[in-house]
């Protein structure tokens, strides 16, 4: 069977969703100061040129790079949730889950860093405004209704993810100057037997 050529459009988006990824791996080893055209180009394995055909401005390629990082983050979310509801687990100690990936993983930090530079630039600073909430308020969302749907009210679970989200994004700031390996599970366990104790799940 002759294989199907992809359309223009295609071909355009793989290579701003490839140079987008290169540009996540670039600052998650260099950090934001660390972005440069030119190491971005190599780590995607294109020319400098191919890469100022998709994105003419630093500000174009970093708003795409964040939004890659939220959807990859959104991504692996539904992952969990798949995986985890087919089996049957605990959707407390899959959200949980969740988030500790989440705060403690490269597509938040990446996020993080690019956020406090872009606080400097209103073009950046009002992108990132854009995409924050379609991606991350997305994902609470997502829990907010998998938790109402197995025995919480809607109230109580909005409250749960919120805290939730708050606890695991402080461990996971607290990483910079702590040792937070060393009492991250009991943080948590704790946490999950709060929730148990003060939301309990009215029906199986």
């Amino acid at each position: 069977m002759k294989r199907q050529r992809r359309s223009q459009g295609e071909r355009s988006e793989e290579m701003r969703e490839r140079v987008a990824r290169a540009a996540f791996e670039v600052i998650a080893a260099r950090g934001f100061s660390g972005l440069r055209t030119a190491a971005v180009a190599e780590q995607a394995g294109v020319s400098q040129g191919a890469l100022l055909h998709h994105f003419e401005t630093k500000q174009g390629l970093t708003l795409a790079t964040v939004e890659y990082a939220f959807a990859r983050a959104s991504a692996k979310t539904e992952e969990i949730i798949a995986a985890g509801l087919a089996k049957g687990e605990d959707p407390i100690d899959l959200m949980l889950r969740d988030f500790r990936l989440y705060f403690f993983n490269d597509d938040f930090w990446v996020s993080l860093d690019i956020t406090i530079n872009a606080s400097k630039d209103p073009e950046l600073k009002g992108g990132i405004r854009e995409i924050v909430p379609r991606y991350r308020l997305g994902v609470y969302r997502r829990w907010v209704g998998i938790l109402s749907e197995n025995g919480w009210s809607i109230a109580d679970a909005e409250e749960i993810v919120r805290m939730s989200a708050a606890l695991t994004t402080g461990l996971g700031i607290r990483t910079l100057f702590d040792d937070v390996d060393a009492y991250l599970d009991k943080t948590i366990q704790k946490w999950s037997k709060i929730i148990a104790e003060t939301w309990p799940r009215q029906k199986p």
